[in-house]
């Protein structure tokens, strides 16, 4: 009998430390199930992602009016606590509903700063529970200015051409909500034409420029949805060409020894091969090749009576040193461009060396023939050839 009390005073005392156990190691399971619980209140994870208003996903960096920004939570939340701290800055006017009880869609509702960075903040929000979590933020942009790559035909340029088209050049298409507004310093007038590539805007002066002038050209981007917008993306100056000259002579190397400024450059009648321009009004040759002049030189063309053919000629033949008798002179570089003999040429030489009518270019004294001054006739002489076709006129 007491034998058996024993034993069961030790099956009572074992089960007092088995329950003890049990209640300890339940007790902790409470414990550490709590922690997480509330670790995971405390935690709850945000993802945020774009949306166009067509519910295709976006990047971060190009938003616009009526995208929607979707934010989306890990866990059960309070949803008026997420209203009530959710902020865009700057300040953002936005349209907001919950997709489902985990799901916030933002849609917006105005024009964004082009090229600006905006910050999407929940200062705080509650758990389902009641467990205040952390700021989150999530900084997101508007699309990138387009930038310019280059301005061709100006950069890099000691002299531009004073009617050289402007062409500017970006890294990507720039997008339609923008426009470009040029400024310049001196003012000029100018059209956009069209470009076949669409990288480029291509501007031309509606005038030709002034010769040898510094100008300044801002380039600034406006935008069609954000009208207070304007950024300056390109500043740069250039100086134009110097003024053309017309050239009465050369020195032996080939410096001119006299020119004439010229207000304006001549048009090209001809834009294909070679061929000699003479105006007789100005008494100046000009060469041009593809629609390029070559060359400007003052000449002597004939007097009153005996006057210098006016018309289209070839050349017929070219005679570096013919004589005639008629004058007892030497021609040189002789240039032929009528069946009566009429012909472009240096200044007459007596058989002596000395030439005649120096101080005569740029004034009608020749016999109907064309003069030209020492240099520009082995210039010109060179430069055409049987067939080049010559225009005279006033």
């Amino acid at each position: 009998m007491n034998n058996l009390l024993i034993m069961l005073e030790e099956e009572t005392r074992i089960f007092d430390r088995l329950t003890i156990f049990l209640s300890l190691l339940l007790i902790g399971l409470i414990l550490i199930m709590g922690g997480l619980l509330l670790s995971k209140e405390k935690n709850i994870k945000t993802n945020i992602k774009f949306f166009n208003q067509f519910n295709k996903e976006k990047e971060f960096d190009e938003i616009i009016k009526n995208d929607k920004i979707l934010i989306s939570f890990s866990g059960p939340i309070q949803n008026k606590t997420v209203l009530e701290n959710l902020k865009i800055e700057p300040k953002l006017n936005f349209n907001s509903k919950w997709r489902n009880s985990r799901q916030l869609e933002l849609e917006i509702k105005e024009n964004l700063v082009p090229d600006f960075r905006y910050n999407l903040i929940i200062e705080k929000f509650k758990s389902k529970w009641g467990i205040t979590n952390k700021k989150k933020n999530k900084v997101f942009s508007t699309d990138p200015l387009p930038k310019i790559k280059s301005i061709k035909s100006i950069e890099n340029q000691i002299e531009v051409k004073v009617d050289k088209k402007i062409v500017f050049a970006f890294e990507e298409v720039p997008a339609d909500q923008y426009f470009l507004k040029i400024k310049t310093e001196p003012n000029f007038d100018f059209q956009i034409i069209s470009s076949e590539n669409k990288n480029e805007i291509i501007i031309k002066p509606i005038e030709n420029l002034n010769f040898d002038t510094e100008y300044t050209l801002v380039a600034e981007l406006k935008s069609q949805k954000y009208f207070d917008f304007s950024r300056t993306i390109k500043e740069f100056s250039f100086k134009t060409e110097r003024p053309p000259v017309v050239v009465y002579g050369f020195d032996q190397n080939k410096i001119p020894t006299r020119t004439e400024i010229r207000d304006k450059m001549l048009d090209p009648v001809i834009v294909i091969g070679r061929y000699v321009d003479i105006d007789l009004t100005n008494q100046n040759l000009y060469i041009f090749e593809n629609g390029q002049e070559k060359g400007a030189f003052k000449v002597s063309t004939g007097i009153r009576g005996m006057n210098t053919p006016t018309g289209e000629f070839k050349v017929m033949g070219k005679y570096t040193r013919p004589w005639s008798k008629t004058y007892g002179l030497f021609m040189p570089w002789f240039i032929q461009f009528t069946s009566q003999g009429h012909g472009i040429h240096e200044l007459p030489e007596w058989p002596g060396g000395y030439k005649e009518g120096v101080n005569h270019l740029g004034i009608p004294v020749s016999h109907g023939c064309v003069r030209l001054g020492i240099g520009p006739a082995r210039e010109v002489y060179d430069f055409v050839y049987k067939g080049t076709p010559i225009l005279i006129h006033y």
